[in-house]
């Protein structure tokens, strides 16, 4: 009896144990994505959404847009592959309304994969906020980093880096355990008294040079940002080594059964003739130290893809080039707006 009471816990066991690992690698939830819209006052609106796709380590499935009172088209990204909805009412809105982009997903957590129909030749070059050569040369050089180990261009972004968007001397991100009072950061080993100023001067002047837009230059100098900057700085180091590297965004999905949802996040991956294409999230290893190996040729599955690449032509959009594509981008009479609210959600399947 005893022998038998022994066979059936172990044949439980074991059927938790590959239950449980058999899902270990992927997560299905569904994805909302709201933005409230203020009135126009009878001006012609415009706006963009990214549209999320299928690919070899995420489904899309069950997608519904509400367009409220706009008419909208979903249109082909032609550089990068991705594609984006465009809402548009050229008689504009006299009240207030809103729009609704709802979807299912599927996420794997995976390692290297070869993608079809992705040319590595094609991630090579420069974006608008992410140059090669230049600097990137120097700290190449006088750091012996090789395309031959990518590794030690991840660590030296990850030990170059420090995570942090003070906006102000109050902001949790000015205070330990982000910043310090005696903290020197990046190459020009600023102070975060200096964070906080080159940030209020760039919302000022309308710059680019702070934490939050994946510019490379800033964050090799300042050392201080978000996953845009961590990112755009590998990427920089990467393509002028010659090594192919992509930018992906999309938005981060918290470990509970449903939810708010606070913003997006972004990644990296490179490619290994051969091999394919290897992940990297360098900021999510320096917010947790204890995965900086896991974070470096793997990802995990709490996440959905939106975009890939940077510097987007959109149809219709008069702004030029979009660097970073993940939030609404809305024009009123094609003069650029922020007339808009957004919110993001989340619940498991």
């Amino acid at each position: 009896m005893e022998l038998k009471l022994n066979k059936l816990l172990l044949i439980v066991i074991l059927f938790l144990f590959i239950s449980c690992n058999s899902n270990e690698g992927e997560r299905s939830f569904s994805f909302s994505y709201d933005v409230d819209i203020e009135s126009s006052d009878g001006q012609k609106i415009e706006l963009w959404l990214p549209y999320p796709q299928s690919n070899e380590v995420q489904i899309i499935k069950n997608v519904v847009i509400d367009s409220g009172e706009l008419e909208y088209e979903v249109k082909n990204e032609l550089v990068h592959g991705n594609k984006y909805i465009y809402f548009y009412k050229l008689d504009g809105l006299d009240k207030a309304s809103s729009i609704k982009l709802s979807f299912d997903v599927k996420r794997n957590e995976h390692q290297n994969v070869e993608y079809d129909n992705v040319n590595p030749d094609n991630y090579l070059s420069s974006y608008s906020t992410v140059p090669t050569g230049m600097i990137f040369n120097s700290i190449i050089k006088n750091n012996k980093l090789s395309k031959d180990n990518v590794k030690k261009t991840y660590e030296y972004v990850l030990n170059g880096m420090h995570y942090g968007k003070p906006k102000s001397v109050d902001n949790i991100y000015y205070k330990d355990p982000w910043l310090s009072e005696d903290g020197k950061y990046g190459i020009r080993n600023v102070s975060r008294d200096m964070v906080v100023s080159m940030y209020q001067r760039a919302k000022e002047v309308g710059g680019n040079f702070t934490f939050g837009n994946g510019n490379s230059l800033y964050a090799c100098n300042i050392g201080v940002g978000n996953c845009t900057d961590y990112h755009s700085y590998f990427m920089s180091l990467g393509r002028t080594m010659e090594i192919p590297v992509r930018f992906h965004m999309g938005f981060p999905i918290p470990n509970g059964t449903e939810g708010k949802v606070g913003g997006y996040h972004c990644w990296a991956d490179y490619y290994v003739d051969g091999e394919g294409w290897y992940p990297v999230d360098i900021s999510e290893a320096d917010k947790d130290k204890e995965r900086q190996e896991y974070f470096f040729g793997t990802v995990c599955k709490n996440r959905v893809e939106m975009m890939v690449g940077r510097d987007f032509k959109l149809d219709e959009y008069d702004q030029g080039l979009v660097n970073l594509f993940i939030y609404p981008l809305m024009e009123i009479d094609d003069q650029k707006s922020d007339g808009f609210s957004k919110h993001f959600s989340y619940k498991n399947l």
